[in-house]
């Protein structure tokens, strides 16, 4: 049968009620389906197989090869007619070609992606593919060699079925050459059956095994299941791509460090979120300087997803993840837009972003950041890049501006300075931070508060009520400290008063009698052992006036000076302490007489015979006085 006998044959008819229904008979001479096998493949195979080329045969049939290779509806139903293809075989060969679904979308394997993954100029396969094609049929090689879908995909490296890389195998701009194929491979067939395109072994990657797998059949048991395939291919080079820094890949190529780049993507993306947070850490780690930028830090994964893909919604699980990352690695604030998310609340800050906030100091700031935690002390980094969760120290920040210094503070209280850092000193009020070189460090309602609690413990005392004094008066005269009143103040056990004609801590007041008594109960045991210094006297034979006061002025001996129980004003003493090293020093012609059992008549005057005289350094005479190893020289 030549070809006007199967022209005739096919009888392609449109009835009028549906012009889309090809009512016609199969050609005799026709393929099977191949599987991947695209719409322009098969045309390619069919027209060969029937002795003319892929134009001519489309035109014969009575559909355009342009509107073929557009898949239009018309012209698949009458190839589909002429090729004996069933419903089932023509949605599969135009699954594995790709039909557009809008301006810039494609349909491809129940997936949808970008038409420019799937449309390039540059056509690329399998050389050993197309050989095995020949190989099966050297007579008529045309008719077997097809096409295959994924050749056409971006984000395809390899022939998983050869662990061969997809190579070029033609550049045609117009796409009306670029897939008459028969025209194509009639070009490369030489090459083909010589093996000039075949190139070293390349071992498919998880990556590739992953994508074949999502292709074929759509099983995938990676965190990737159920996201766009698009979406997935596309992050994984672009993660992948940056990944590469954090290798040493110099000495690749451009395909070897691609087909790296997916698989070093395709490693960190599919084990999840945690795995792709921390793929995406290590690249902010290789980040720094004034350059510290999410820009920068992601490279083209960052601008084509803000750039591209930003409403994209195939991207919209990829763009989360490096938003995720870049709001917990940069002080993005409550209102910004990072990938086309909304930043609702701020979960950075930096310490430059906190103190503008603030409106505080950042190097003050930084310090109490470091007192708390917050940032770490070694951090040498600028202060733009120094971070901290800003919801752990939401409360922190807030707290700052309305801290205040001494002066506002003991104003703020009705407190004299002095006042102010007596009762700091005696740990009634404690700054917010303890950092003395932090000036604003007080909470004015700690003050307040102190304030009120003495307030409610106290009764109004009228300017002309006498036999009061202030706090930090009858400190000064009792030297009891001003946290023996305050306290025993509280307790209830003395009274304490407020003057009316004053406010704030200024106007408290105590009774004097009660300090008096309080003083002689508080110390009382101190003076139990104590005995003044006139009582040793007269103990060791000394009645010289002033004689011990002026031995432990000089400094000869130790003596304990406290304030009189009574009157206040300081009194020389001698404690057990004092008396027992006054004799381990001195003897007197009393103590002698005692350790000697001698008439001190006698001792004197053997002392006397001796040269031995009494202890009077620098011409001070206290009296019958003598050092204890001159005197023990002698009478020993």
């Amino acid at each position: 049968m030549d070809w006007s006998d199967c022209i005739k044959h096919t009888a392609l008819s449109l009835p009028p009620n549906n012009p889309l229904q090809i009512v016609s008979k199969p050609l005799p001479l026709r393929p099977s389906s191949k599987h991947k096998e695209t719409i322009p493949s098969f045309l390619a195979r069919i027209a060969a197989m029937n002795g003319v080329g892929a134009i001519d045969f489309a035109a014969d049939m009575g559909f355009s090869f342009k509107k073929l290779v557009q898949l239009e509806e018309v012209a698949l139903s009458r190839l589909a007619a002429c090729g004996g293809l069933t419903a089932e075989l023509l949605e599969e060969q135009i699954s594995w070609s790709g039909q557009r679904t809008g301006n810039v979308q494609m349909a491809f394997r129940n997936e949808v992606f970008g038409s420019r993954v799937l449309r390039n100029p540059t056509v690329r396969g399998c050389p050993i593919c197309l050989r095995k094609d020949v190989e099966a049929k050297p007579s008529h090689p045309l008719t077997e060699m097809t096409m295959r879908g994924d050749w056409q995909l971006r984000e395809a490296s390899v022939c998983v079925e050869h662990s061969h890389l997809l190579v070029p195998l033609w550049k045609c701009s117009r796409p009306e050459q670029r897939y008459d194929l028969q025209s194509r491979f009639s070009d490369i067939l030489p090459d083909i059956i010589e093996g000039k395109l075949e190139c070293s072994p390349a071992a498919p990657s998880p990556y590739d095994f992953w994508l074949e797998t999502r292709l074929e059949t759509g099983a995938d048991n990676t965190w990737l299941a159920g996201k766009s395939l698009y979406g997935a291919t596309t992050f994984c080079r672009l993660l992948g791509t940056e990944l590469l820094r954090l290798t040493n890949c110099s000495d690749l190529d451009l395909s070897e460090k691609q087909r790296l780049a997916q698989e070093l993507g395709f490693g960190a993306i599919c084990h999840g979120e945690d795995a792709i947070q921390a793929a995406l850490r290590s690249l902010v780690e290789l980040t720094d300087g004034r350059n510290f930028e999410p820009g920068v830090a992601f490279g083209k994964l960052y601008s084509v997803l803000q750039r591209d893909h930003v409403e994209t919604v195939e991207f919209t699980p990829f763009r989360k993840a490096l938003r995720d990352c870049i709001v917990d690695s940069w002080p993005i604030a409550a209102g910004e837009v990072v990938l086309g998310f909304p930043q609702h609340e701020r979960k950075m800050h930096s310490v430059r972003t906190a103190a503008s906030t603030t409106k505080t100091d950042p190097f003050a700031l930084e310090k109490i950041l470091v007192h708390v935690g917050a940032i770490e002390a070694d951090d040498n980094r600028p202060i733009s890049q120094k971070t901290f969760d800003a919801g752990i120290y939401a409360d922190l920040l807030d707290e700052v501006p309305t801290l205040v210094g001494r002066s506002e503070m003991h104003r703020a209280m009705g407190a004299t300075l002095k006042q102010f850092v007596s009762l700091e000193s005696n740990g009634f009020l404690e700054p917010r931070f303890s950092l003395p070189d932090i000036r604003s460090r007080w909470r004015i309602s700690d003050g307040k508060m102190f304030v009120e609690e003495l307030e409610k413990a106290s009764i109004p005392v009228t300017p002309s009520e006498s036999g009061w004094e202030g706090i930090h008066q009858a400190n000064s005269r009792t030297n009891l400290g001003i946290g023996v009143f305050i306290n025993k103040a509280r307790e209830g056990k003395i009274q304490l008063g407020r003057k009316t004609d004053c406010k704030g801590y200024a106007a408290f007041v105590l009774r004097k009698s009660e300090v008096d008594q309080l003083s002689l109960a508080e110390r009382a045991p101190l003076y139990r052992d104590l005995i003044t210094a006139a009582a040793f006297g007269r103990s060791v034979g000394i009645r010289i006036q002033g004689w011990f006061e002026n031995l432990s002025l000089a400094g000869h001996t130790p003596a304990t000076r406290m304030p009189h129980p009574k009157w206040g004003d300081e009194r020389v003493y001698a404690s057990p302490s004092d008396i027992g090293k006054f004799h381990s020093r001195f003897l007197t012609s009393s103590t002698m007489e005692e350790e000697f059992n001698q008439n001190r008549r006698v001792l004197i005057a053997k002392l006397k015979a001796a040269n031995v005289k009494p202890f009077a350094p620098n011409g001070d005479e206290y009296g019958p006085l003598f050092l204890r190893e001159e005197v023990e020289a002698v009478l020993r």
